[in-house]
């Protein structure tokens, strides 16, 4: 969990803990310290009194010692007198007895000869200014350490609200906060920015590449197709449209793969009938009249909430595959609640599912296997960008390609 909180979270809690930490300690200190170095004063003063009395000295002379270490005679109260009677032992005659007392804050030097008590105090006051003065100076010490550092950290979070913009739009800009700090900040902004001018180098030129190579290409389709519509024999012409018209579909296709490898596709899902979309499937896959038939829709009137671009083209790759390998040359197109189904009667898929979605994917097994190894990546790329998962299962001498929950709602009315 603390890995998972913010930087700045973790630093306010450091620094509120140690400065919290540091009051709890200072105060106690305050508090303890001066009734400590009291008692060791005192203690002093007790033990050099000890050793005056080894050298016989009287009691005017403990007295006078006192009175020059700047303690002077108190008047004995009650509590004071009390506690004495009860800790001290009587001395004897002409003797006396040296001890501390204790009263609250107050602490006192006793003196008890046979008759009575004699109370010294420190006549001095203890000076707070000095504790008050070291913890105001930590305190601000502390506070100036956070403000300075988080001063030194306020960028990232700037420099983390502009990453998340550029995500959000899709689009590689150079960053301008914090690009002449002289540090880590700087350094890491620097690089960042000399990162993304390759990168929008290496994206321009790609675009300039693929407009280039669509041009150059298209070119020729287009004059092919004039030169094509201009033949007298209608069955030449008939073949000749249909391989120029495919050659532009594949085109297309590519265009529209390039969008979705470099994000800039912007997917938009509108509601479809199942019935328009496999119409415009035929039609995307140019076949002779004789071949129309091969797509077989058994399905009840669905609809269907998709891109219709990217999902057409995906239908169109897996029905093109299915007539491809099909036994009979036929794909069936049908739905299951919520599930579309694509289905031809074949051989069951030789290797895992997941690598026919390679791109340029070939069968080692099977050399002699047309085309680029593209359409099951196309389907995987147009279905991933909508947000629909595609499974294979094989039942009954049937691949079947599950595509799901693209089916909001089963037994439409047409005119809706």
């Amino acid at each position: 969990m603390w890995k998972n909180t913010s930087i700045f979270f973790q630093i306010t809690l450091l620094f509120a803990f140690a400065f919290i930490s540091f009051l709890v300690i200072s105060l106690f200190y305050a508090k303890v310290q001066p009734s400590l170095d009291s008692i060791k004063q005192y203690n002093t003063l007790v033990s050099a009194i000890g050793r005056m009395r080894q050298f016989n000295a009287s009691l005017q002379d403990i007295k006078n010692f006192l009175e020059e270490e700047n303690f002077h005679e108190v008047a004995l109260t009650n509590d004071i007198k009390k506690r004495l009677l009860e800790d001290t032992k009587v001395p004897k005659v002409g003797a006396f007895n040296i001890g501390i007392t204790q009263d609250g804050d107050d602490i006192y030097i006793t003196l008890r000869t046979h008759k009575n008590f004699i109370v010294y105090k420190d006549s001095s006051t203890f000076s707070w200014s000095k504790y008050y003065t070291i913890t105001l100076l930590g305190c601000i010490l502390l506070i100036v350490i956070y403000i300075t550092i988080m001063k030194r950290l306020i960028p990232l979070n700037y420099i983390k609200y502009e990453i998340i913009e550029m995500s959000r739009e899709n689009v590689f800009r150079k960053i301008k906060y914090g690009v002449t700090n002289q540090d880590e900040i700087g350094e890491l902004v620097r690089e960042f920015n000399r990162c993304v001018g390759k990168i929008n180098a290496v994206d321009e030129s790609r675009f300039l590449f693929l407009r280039s190579v669509m041009h150059e290409l298209k070119t020729p389709i287009t004059k092919g197709r004039i030169i094509a519509e201009m033949l007298s024999n209608p069955k030449q012409k008939e073949r000749l449209c249909s391989v120029f018209e495919r050659l532009n579909t594949l085109i297309n296709e590519f265009a529209k793969v390039e969008e979705l490898a470099s994000q800039t596709y912007n997917v938009k899902k509108v509601e479809i009938m199942l019935s328009e979309l496999v119409d415009k499937v035929i039609e995307m896959l140019i076949l002779d009249k004789a071949t129309q038939n091969n797509v077989l829709l058994d399905s009840n009137n669905d609809l269907l909430k998709v891109d219709v671009d990217l999902f057409s083209l995906a239908i169109k790759n897996l029905a093109d595959n299915a007539i491809k390998y099909s036994e009979n040359k036929q794909v069936i197109i049908e739905s299951k609640g919520q599930d579309l189904i694509v289905k031809n009667k074949g051989e069951r898929l030789k290797l895992d599912i997941n690598e026919y979605f390679k791109p340029y994917f070939k069968d080692i097994k099977n050399p002699m296997s047309q085309g680029f190894g593209l359409g099951m990546y196309i389907v995987k790329s147009t279905l991933d960008a909508q947000n629909f998962r595609l499974t294979y299962h094989y039942l009954d001498g049937y691949n079947i390609f599950l595509i799901h929950d693209c089916i909001v709602e089963n037994y439409c009315e047409i005119g809706r």
